[in-house]
């Protein structure tokens, strides 16, 4: 189905706009604290529009604990690691690490739903992340902005992002039964997203609301553009990019659509230009082309 194949595309591009906007304000709230309220706002707009537009039907609730572990796996965990994997490492270095959650999404598909990719589309997927990883591999030049910069360890950065990209793909894979028997895919988003808030809010409450980063600014110096500013990422990355993405899944090959939500890190790459004032190399554009090579030959 061509327009839920190109759900994995729409989704990349709301990630890619609201990863522009996370490094200043994970420095300014913290990792854990601009999680939990990026993740609270979200659920609230996703209950919001559920209960308004009548949306929690009985297919939801007969999915409902496969449903939360999906929550747990993909938002508590997944995007809790992944941001804190951008802190440490930047958007562009994280985005090629994340990117291995499309190969992990097909491999857990093969093993857990039976889902088989023709060689024809395993030979695209591989275009796509070799696109990617050549993107940001070669995407740099040699004076590098704050966001290129390491922050504490490296293995521990790139260990965060791999987390991440395997939640995100667990998480993917277990909202799979739900969207197939019928729920809506709104909902479903509704539920795992609330169920991650909620795990976060426990978690920053008990424990991270007492160790806070010494870069993390206290709340109440915080502004009214930072609060807007979370409230914004919350509402493209979770409420809109993420239910696109349950929908493809659920109406497409889970390989195919993490595939080609997998090309953030290339469509990023204008973004950070434009950000840096710093013109991306050689590799990224020919990154770039391979990865729209390999979206267009998955989509036909």
């Amino acid at each position: 189905m061509l327009f839920a194949e190109l759900a994995g595309l729409g989704a990349a591009l709301c990630w890619t706009i609201s990863s522009l906007m996370t490094p200043r304000l994970i420095q300014r709230f913290g990792t854990m604290r601009f999680n939990t309220f990026r993740i609270t706002i979200a659920s609230t707009v996703l209950l919001f529009i559920c209960l308004v537009t009548q949306r929690f039907e009985a297919s939801l609730w007969q999915h409902a604990n496969i449903i939360m572990l999906s929550g747990l796996c993909g938002i508590f965990l997944g995007d809790t690691m992944l941001f804190s994997a951008v802190h440490r490492l930047g958007p562009r270095r994280t985005g090629v690490l994340f990117a291995t959650n499309a190969p992990i999404s097909i491999l857990l598909a093969w093993l857990f739903l039976d889902e088989a990719l023709t060689l024809q589309q395993l030979f695209a997927c591989g275009v796509v992340l070799s696109g990617v990883i050549i993107a940001i591999l070669f995407g740099k030049r040699q004076n590098q902005h704050a966001w290129e910069q390491t922050k504490g360890n490296l293995s521990v950065g790139i260990l965060m992002a791999l987390g991440g990209a395997l939640g995100q793909a667990s998480g993917a894979l277990l909202s799979k039964p739900a969207l197939i028997g019928g729920a809506d895919p709104i909902a479903v988003s509704a539920v795992r997203v609330t169920t991650g808030a909620i795990a976060l809010l426990l978690a920053y409450g008990l424990y991270y609301r007492h160790k806070q980063p010494k870069h993390a600014l206290p709340l109440q110096q915080l502004t009214t553009s930072d609060y807007l500013g979370v409230a914004v990422m919350g509402i493209i990355g979770m409420v809109i990019g993420m239910s696109i993405l349950v929908w493809g899944i659920g109406n497409a090959n889970v390989g195919i659509v993490t595939t080609l939500s997998a090309t953030v890190p290339v469509l990023i790459l204008p973004g950070l230009w434009v950000k840096t004032g710093e013109r991306p190399a050689l590799g990224a554009w020919v990154g770039a082309i391979l990865v729209v090579t390999g979206a267009g030959a998955l989509i036909i």
